[in-house]
């Protein structure tokens, strides 16, 4: 039983991949904004993602770019989205701003398929 769900879980790989590299702009939104103030000595921007895919999801990594005024990059960094994304759902981070950063392009670049959507 092992060897077939595993089988399976292969197949969706190998049919679903070429799809994600065309796909990833369509299946995940991803919005932002500052941070409420806290404890911490750096601002932070608040982030999610929102998955639209078919697909539950896990370990979605996104490329965080600040924008200066003029649109050129103030730096970027990798940051990972907490937890399992189910079909239509959201996950969030938080990262430090990025100084001369006045707006931030994030893109989500890789993730790991759990499972088909789930059936209610």
């Amino acid at each position: 039983m092992r060897i077939i769900h595993v089988a399976l879980v292969l197949v969706l790989v190998v049919l679903a991949a070429p799809a994600w590299g065309a796909d990833l702009d369509r299946w995940f939104h991803v919005s932002w904004g500052p941070a409420p103030h806290g404890n911490t000595p750096k601002r932070r921007i608040q982030a999610s993602v929102r998955n639209d895919s078919p697909y539950r999801v896990t370990d979605v990594q996104l490329e965080v770019e600040g924008l200066t005024p003029d649109e050129r990059s103030a730096g970027r960094r990798v940051v990972w989205a907490l937890g399992d994304i189910e079909p239509g759902g959201e996950s969030s981070f938080v990262t430090e701003a990025m100084d001369g950063a006045v707006a931030y392009r994030i893109t989500v670049t890789s993730f790991d398929l759990v499972s088909v959507g789930s059936m209610h």
